[in-house]
């Protein structure tokens, strides 16, 4: 994985250079290089200004991110870290450069990469719910409701949200351990809900110093749009722009701007200009404030201090790797596809905690000097040829035919999500250990379950005359897109349950044990029925397979397997 690093640059440049230089033609470059050279010098100080703002409340909320994760850090290590972590993501996919960026000064105080990994999906997971609050009622002011609750009917956002509880709580009261418990109190405590407030504020904060951004560069190309239709098409572009598939949100926030300013009556050529602006002045407040953090860098060789802990490590390191595999182990079943030039990519919800997951993999393997360790042979080896055959193969692709979305987005980027997949179970097992890694195949299972009974009680509803607004189809596709990619997901339930239905039938777990046998063979029968219900014949033949083998192995309880 690590021979791969300075590689996972590459499908973020490309996909940003694409978007670029195909706004770019669509406008014109000629008219956007006039309009860029003719902006008016208050507006460009005023979005200085507003992005060292930006860039100011974005450190203090890292630094009280720390604090409320237990770590006690001077304000001067913290800004130096976040700023660290922008300016690598000028370079590489936001996501990973933020981590790495701080983990590269965090590590000399003591601070793991899994946690330094959490708490960028803590600040990632607050920054897309806000942002996707204000895109929303952006596109309510603009667009009107009736398109937006469309939309949201189209990506089934209010089932999406149903099955993802409900597959938690489930999962909860299957197996959960005393820490979980634990952690679900401190979660859902008055402590705990006054720090989420205090960040969201934060980066509601950072957010509308954002838009005001925008709102000022389009002010200086045109002053004939009422001032909330500006900050709705902001909101809106700003949305696009947090989508960590680009690098520095280039080449996304450039065709939303086109796109959404267009919806004004702002030619293209104006709203590109102003959004090129945006970036460029951006990237010159980042880059400006670099030296502040290898100045301090380089003051001293002295060894650092470990940053004062509220709470021990090893706890600390347990609690981020429990959340991220949690979050990733149910987050999997849920997906969007988003339509680009070229074709669509599919975006999976836990696609991002799994790029957070393969940095904190990959960086503690830079900074510790260790591979991860595997119980398969040569593991690393075969990552590493594996990763060099599909960039040989993109490369040649490129020099023979060019960039295709197929080869970028499903292929290169994809080998990287999958890694990062990889890295989710990897970050369980190391922290966790073994029960780690049955608590995360139990939330998979029981988010199957979960989407599995939903599809059916939504069908069950639209027969009985309700209107849930669910777009159903004739087989299970669940939220998976295609009916084989659900089945697929319904099998890995499947297999993981029959790999641990004999811990089931023998160990006391939560579940009490006299309504044991019959709720786990329920799970099991609501799984094929599910797997049946897809319609996929190879699915279908690959579970009898399964099972057959399970049986006449030994390798699931006879009992549990013959009931479901």
């Amino acid at each position: 994985m690590l021979s791969n690093f300075s590689f996972r640059r590459l499908p973020a440049v490309f996909v940003s250079i694409f978007l670029i230089a195909f706004v770019l033609w669509s406008a014109g470059v000629e008219d956007v290089l006039r309009r860029l050279a003719g902006f008016p010098p208050w507006a460009v100080a005023s979005m200085l200004a507003l992005l060292t703002a930006n860039l100011f409340v974005v450190s203090f909320r890292f630094w009280r991110v720390l604090a409320h994760f237990g770590i006690a850090l001077p304000w001067d290590i913290a800004l130096r870290a976040s700023i660290a972590g922008t300016v690598a993501g000028l370079f590489v996919i936001p996501l990973f450069g933020q981590i790495m960026g701080r983990q590269g000064v965090l590590n000399s105080f003591g601070v793991q990469p899994v946690v330094n990994a959490s708490l960028a999906a803590y600040e990632r997971a607050l920054l897309a719910l806000l942002s996707g609050v204000l895109g929303t009622l952006g596109a309510v002011y603009l667009l009107g409701r009736s398109a937006v609750s469309d939309f949201f009917n189209q990506i089934a956002l209010p089932e999406i949200v149903v099955a993802a509880i409900g597959g938690w709580a489930l999962s909860l009261w299957l197996g959960g351990s005393r820490f979980e418990r634990k952690l679900s109190r401190r979660t859902l405590s008055w402590t705990n809900l006054e720090h989420v407030m205090s960040i969201a504020g934060l980066t509601l904060t950072g957010q509308l110093l954002m838009l005001a951004c925008f709102v000022v560069g389009i002010l200086a190309v045109s002053q004939d749009i009422p001032i909330a239709s500006l900050f709705a098409a902001s909101a809106l572009i700003s949305l696009a722009a947090s989508m960590p598939i680009t690098v520095g949100g280039w080449g996304v926030r450039e065709v939303a701007a086109v796109y959404v300013f267009g919806l004004l009556g702002i030619p293209a050529a104006d709203a590109l200009a102003m959004s090129v602006m945006v970036g460029l002045c951006s990237t010159l407040v980042i880059l400006a404030s670099s030296p502040f953090c290898f100045r301090n860098s380089l003051m001293s060789d002295l060894p650092k201090p470990p940053a004062v802990m509220i709470h021990s490590v090893s706890e600390i390191e347990e609690f981020t790797a429990w959340v991220l595999g949690t979050v990733v182990a149910v987050a999997v079943f849920f997906q969007v596809h988003v339509s680009l030039s070229g074709g669509p990519i599919n975006l999976n919800l836990a696609d991002p905690f799994a790029i957070l997951a393969l940095a904190a993999v990959s960086l503690h393997a830079l900074f510790a000097r260790q591979f991860p360790v595997w119980r398969v042979p040569q593991f690393n080896f075969a990552l590493c040829v594996i990763s060099l055959l599909l960039l040989v193969g993109f490369v040649h692709g490129w020099l023979e035919i060019g960039i295709t979305q197929w080869a970028l987005g499903g292929r290169l980027l994809g080998w990287l999500v999958l890694l990062g997949y990889l890295s989710s179970g990897y970050v369980i097992v190391a922290n966790v250990g073994t029960h780690g890694l049955r608590r995360f195949a139990e939330t998979l299972i029981a988010t199957a379950v979960v989407v599995v009974m939903l599809q059916v009680a939504l069908r069950l509803l639209s027969h009985w005359g309700v209107n849930a607004a669910a777009q159903l189809t004739q087989n299970f596709e669940g939220y998976a897109g295609n009916r084989n990619a659900f089945a697929l997901q319904v099998l890995a339930g499947m297999a993981l349950f029959l790999g641990y239905s004999h811990l089931y039938a023998r160990h006391n777990i939560r579940v009490p044990r006299s309504v044991r046998p019959w709720i786990f063979s329920l799970l099991l029968g609501i799984l094929l029925a599910g797997l049946v219900w897809t319609g996929s014949r190879t699915a279908m033949l690959v579970g009898a397979m399964a099972l057959v083998l399970a049986w006449l192995g030994g390798m699931a309880d006879h009992k549990m397997l013959g009931w479901g």
